[in-house]
């Protein structure tokens, strides 16, 4: 299992949810691969097609797309990552 997080370089919300993911890693103590995508070149809007990413930041884990209301917050990005 892995996640996938899509930022762009003028999201004003995306430094905050990358730091929110990564915390929740570190917290839970998980071994969980991060792939960081920014959207904002060719190869990551490609990506984000492919996955149907509408919007910064967004995560996808286990074929399930997350939004801003999930990543700014921790508690519900660790709760997440715990029923995997």
């Amino acid at each position: 299992m892995g996640v996938l997080f899509f930022k762009s370089q003028n999201c004003p919300r995306c430094p905050r949810a990358l730091s929110n993911v990564e915390k929740a890693i570190a917290d839970l103590d998980i071994d969980m691969p991060l792939a960081i995508i920014d959207i904002s070149t060719a190869e990551g809007r490609i990506e984000a097609l492919n996955n149907m990413v509408s919007e910064t930041p967004s995560m996808l884990l286990e074929e399930e797309l997350y939004g801003p209301d999930v990543l700014m917050d921790i508690e519900k990005i660790k709760q997440l990552f715990s029923q995997e």
